[in-house]
């Protein structure tokens, strides 16, 4: 089985590495920011698709193995 993980935890691990969580109710976006830069999310129920969150954490210069060290603290 592949790696897996929801929004809500990806936000938690995000919000781990200083980023502040900002939702945008005119455009219905949730983005993460850190200091000018900003990464949208996508809000869904279950897990997120590999390939978006691959690209989430790249933006934010991490890996699926840095999220599963944090997942093991």
């Amino acid at each position: 089985m592949g790696f897996t993980i929801t929004a809500a935890e990806l936000i938690a691990f995000l919000r781990s590495k200083g980023y502040t969580i900002r939702t945008e109710r005119a455009r219905h976006g949730t983005k993460a920011v850190k200091g000018g830069h900003k990464i949208p999310i996508p809000i869904h129920r279950g897990t997120m698709a590999d390939g978006t969150v691959r690209s989430i954490l790249a933006q934010a210069g991490y890996t699926t193995n840095d999220v599963i060290e944090w997942r093991r603290q």
